[in-house]
């Protein structure tokens, strides 16, 4: 159902590094500005990043599974009832191998032509032959990982495409299908928070780059932790406020659940 001229009164916040001028311009004397911005519907869109059924990190799955029931399921239901357009750009490994019908495949990114420059051997992190002595050694459990992700990887069963979902697997189709629809806010949820929500060619930098608005669901996330993060969960907190800082803003998925459920007509 699509709602037109509909709007979306969505409580968010970004991280100010600046002070008035008759502050001190100390660090201490950042912080959050909130502010509720009124989004059209018709101009707004939903974008799920990586919303995968299975992950090889196990204490990260426990979080990805919690998030994926308490906050992206019901933001989802209620993005589709408002009518806000909902992309899903789950990789394009995950495209190809399970038959996704993208909205603007002709718009896929081609196979990149191999560079003479650096060396074959060179490249990447895992090198070899003359180059290995600066390569890290091949990890165990890859060929294993890779061979499962075969028959296992895919969207998240409760969040699949249905009805109009849009499903998208590069930058340039991502692109194409905003202009088609005048979209300018993109409303992200997804993982991982400091890999792939913010490093794909459809993901929150380079959407900003292209001078989308951004805003991140910051509780319908998680990121990678390393040993000594993944207590306090530092690594997605300091992503999270690298996106508040420097590219956008974020909200929480109640708000956007509650502004859905309360669109008014301007």
């Amino acid at each position: 159902m699509t709602r037109r001229d509909s709007v979306l009164d969505l409580l968010c916040r970004y991280y100010r590094v600046f002070t008035d001028p008759d502050v001190p311009s100390e660090e201490s004397n950042f912080g959050f500005v909130e502010r509720t911005l009124p989004l059209p519907v018709e101009q707004t869109a939903l974008v799920l990043v990586d919303v995968w059924s299975v992950h090889y990190i196990d204490s990260m799955v426990r979080r990805i599974k919690q998030i994926v029931a308490e906050r992206i399921v019901p933001t989802l239901q209620a993005a589709r009832t408002a009518g806000v357009t909902i992309i899903h750009a789950p990789s394009p490994w995950i495209v190809q191998k399970r038959g996704y019908q993208t909205a603007k495949a002709e718009l896929a990114e081609p196979p990149v032509e191999p560079a003479s420059w650096p060396p074959e051997g060179f490249r990447h992190i895992y090198r070899s032959g003359e180059w290995a002595a600066f390569g890290r050694p091949q990890e165990p459990r890859l060929p294993g990982i890779y061979q499962w992700y075969e028959t296992a990887l895919d969207i998240a069963e409760p969040v699949r495409p249905a009805g109009d979902d849009l499903v998208i697997s590069s930058g340039p189709e991502m692109h194409a299908v905003l202009e088609e629809r005048c979209i300018l806010h993109l409303v992200y949820a997804g993982f991982c928070a400091n890999w792939c929500l913010i490093g794909r060619d459809y993901g929150i930098m380079q959407m900003n780059q292209r001078g989308y608005n951004i805003i991140l669901l910051r509780d319908a996330t998680t990121g990678i932790e390393s040993a000594d993060t993944v207590d306090d969960l530092l690594m997605t907190k300091m992503t999270i406020r690298e996106i508040e800082t420097k590219w956008g803003w974020s909200a929480t998925s109640p708000d956007f659940v509650a502004a859905c459920e309360g669109i008014a007509t301007p």
